[in-house]
């Protein structure tokens, strides 16, 4: 096993979010083993639960034809096959994007491989990915290394076509050898999808791997989505070749405005095949010299800084890995890209951490501890004063008497309060239904529409830019109109929160107000990526109709999804906004619900007084194996104290329950 750096990375990721996990599913079950089933707290540990099990680290290899994309992919997942698991050798590479990952509840050990004819149509690469008859599927054996090739050989297999056929799927005759009959090599296959039980694939790692400018220009989703979901992109250039037009116009139309929208994500350059600059009967200064001149050089021409601008050998990495020379491995580069994406691994972990999601259940189960442990302080003061009346039977009534009268006034305090929350969440409904209305589905429909009508009128470069610029303009209208809502939402919560008197009530209502900085910024990229498509039509946009009716179709499909989330996100703002002063007042009444029939058994039982006191003394000895088993989860939690961000609990130093029942 090749232990990298990234690889360690990688496995410690897996397991942190499978401790986390367990921690979770821990908590579930304590709140169902002690009694108290909440719906909060059971939808907060879902939510949290999602997150982890829905999560991935995608990195993304972008570049033209021949920079060394499938070969830095190969020495990545080398440690496993000790082979080349994707054709990278001449005359048989990668030639449509494909993605590779590892899917437990799919088929491990599958190709799953989609016609280039489909291109003919408008239909997105997205809509086809839910409609599985289209493709075409083989299965391999991943211990059998000739199984693996066969299947893995696919991906670079060519189609011959004439020119018109070539042109009617997204391909300029022009760019492509025609051979001796005069037909024209195009790829067999428009996508293709590898899932693989690989250790990294394993632990979450999902690679996509894209053949150039051509697959990016014809397929508008994955700009429109794939690379602006990645957590790295990888951008590979010919360190002998500089950058070439093709090069620049990769990174203008489809990464430049990547830095500036990533939310938790990073662009990294590579001069991959350094090796051929390498002069080994030279000044070795001299060479690195040399290697640096032409990193800054191309760090200064796409404006990236220079730490993310690598020069490396993939080809020379793989090698070093299959020969197990250290010294070639660290002259390829590689371990130095590798720790690249281990930072940034280490961002996306902390980034998952900060989700609210995963605050608000680790910050439930410490509101629960708290009150739990003050009603176990306050029992055991209760069962002190009861003790101290026993030999006097009146005076024991009499204690157990106001004692229940006091239970009884905080039981209807938090009834009362309870019946505030039912009243507060009908107005959160309603401010939610505010937040909806601007771009509720009839809405959005209503514009696309008129959109869609604008451009069949005017179907050229103008009306196109005017159509697509309207639609983009009305979008952000409609977000503003959200905005103003959010922000007289955000202010009726948090009076709601001062008028509770809720522990750190501000800062807990900032944290659940509802906020719009995401979707905007997603609406920002789209319109991004549209105003940089028309740019990249140039003079050929009579040429390229099914390209931009295949556009148009992505960009409608991805406002739909980002809408779609955006109406996710307020109700589920809407269910979570007073989740914290839910789950307490369910928690305390609770609490209260088991005080006050204990205290009836003391009122009603004619036993002697001892015994009449055993009842209040196993309430509180469940009240101490309650908290001995939540703080035993919230200290395994504190192992990842690194990442999870949150308040350190006081452990009390309680007595067993033995010792409480021999009082």
């Amino acid at each position: 096993m090749d232990l990298t750096s990234f690889y360690r990375q990688m496995a410690t990721f897996a397991q942190w979010k499978t401790t986390l996990s367990q921690h979770l599913q821990h908590s579930q079950q304590w709140f169902e083993d002690h009694s108290f089933p909440s719906p909060t707290a059971r939808h907060c540990l879902q939510q949290a639960q999602a997150l982890l099990d829905n999560d991935t680290f995608t990195v993304a290899c972008v570049g033209e034809f021949s920079r060394g994309k499938t070969e830095l992919i190969n020495a990545l997942l080398f440690s496993e096959y000790g082979k080349r698991l994707l054709p990278s050798t001449p005359g048989r590479t990668t030639m449509c994007p494909t993605e590779i990952f590892y899917d437990p509840q799919s088929e491990p050990g599958s190709v799953h491989l989609l016609p280039i004819e489909t291109r003919r149509t408008t239909t997105s690469l997205n809509n086809f990915k839910r409609i599985p008859k289209n493709w075409i599927k083989l299965q391999f054996n991943p211990a059998d290394p000739e199984s693996v090739d066969r299947a893995m050989s696919t991906i670079s297999q060519i189609k011959r076509v004439d020119a018109s056929d070539a042109r009617a799927m997204g391909f300029d005759p022009q760019q492509l050898s025609p051979s001796t009959d005069g037909l024209l090599a195009v790829p067999r296959w428009r996508h293709a999808l590898i899932n693989l039980d690989h250790p990294l694939l394993r632990h979450g790692l999902r690679i996509l791997d894209t053949p150039g400018l051509n697959a990016l220009g014809n397929e508008p989703e994955l700009t429109l989505s794939t690379l602006q979901q990645a957590n790295a992109v990888i951008f590979l250039l010919a360190a002998d070749a500089g950058l070439s037009y093709s090069d620049i116009t990769i990174w203008q139309d489809h990464l430049q405005g990547l830095r500036a929208t990533q939310q938790h994500g990073s662009t990294i350059t590579l001069l991959n095949k350094v090796d051929t600059l390498w002069n080994d009967l030279g000044d070795p200064e001299q060479t690195e010299q040399s290697i640096h001149q032409v990193r800054e050089a191309t760090a200064r021409m796409l404006a990236q800084p220079m730490e993310q601008v690598l020069a490396i050998s993939a080809k020379q990495g793989l090698l070093a890995r299959a020969q197990q020379d250290d010294e070639l491995l660290q002259r390829s580069n590689l371990p130095r890209l590798e720790l690249l994406l281990t930072q940034q691994l280490i961002q996306s972990q902390q980034f998952v951490a900060q989700q609210r999601a995963i605050t608000d259940a680790v910050q439930m189960m410490q509101a629960t501890r708290g009150q739990l442990q003050a009603q176990l302080f306050q029992s055991d003061q209760e069962l002190e004063r009861l003790q101290k009346q026993l030999s006097n039977p009146t005076e024991l009534q009499a204690q157990i008497r106001q004692l229940r009268s006091n239970v009884r006034q905080r039981h209807q305090q938090y009834h009362r309060q309870h019946l505030d929350l039912r009243s507060y969440q009908r107005q959160i409904d309603q401010c939610g239904q505010q937040l909806r209305a601007p771009m509720a589905a009839i809405q959005l429909e209503g514009l696309i529409t008129s959109t869609h009508q604008q451009m069949v009128k005017s179907w050229s470069f103008v009306g196109l830019a005017k159509a697509i610029d309207e639609f983009f303009q009305q979008l952000q209208h409609k977000f503003n109109n959200i905005d103003r809502e959010a922000k007289t939402a955000n202010e009726f919560l948090l009076g709601i929160y001062q008028r509770t008197q809720y522990t750190d009530g501000q800062i807990t209502a900032q944290q659940h107000g509802f906020q719009l900085r995401v979707h905007r910024q997603r609406l920002q990229q789209l319109e991004q990526q549209a105003r940089q498509f028309r740019r990249s039509l140039g003079t050929i946009f009579n040429s390229k109709q099914r390209v931009i009716g295949r556009f148009i179709n992505s960009l409608v499909q991805e406002v739909r999804s980002m809408n779609t989330a955006l109406q996710a996100d307020i109700n589920l703002w809407a269910k979570e906004a007073l989740a914290p002063i839910s789950h307490e007042t369910q928690y305390q009444k609770s609490l209260l619900d088991q005080q006050m029939l204990r205290i009836t058994n003391l009122n009603q039982h004619q036993t002697g007084q001892e015994n009449r006191l055993q009842e209040l003394q196993t309430l509180i000895a469940q009240y101490e194996y309650a908290l001995v088993g939540l703080d035993r989860i919230l200290n395994e939690m504190d192992l990842n104290r690194e990442t999870l961000p949150y308040k350190k609990h006081n452990s009390r130093a309680a007595p067993t329950r033995a010792a409480l029942l021999s009082r």
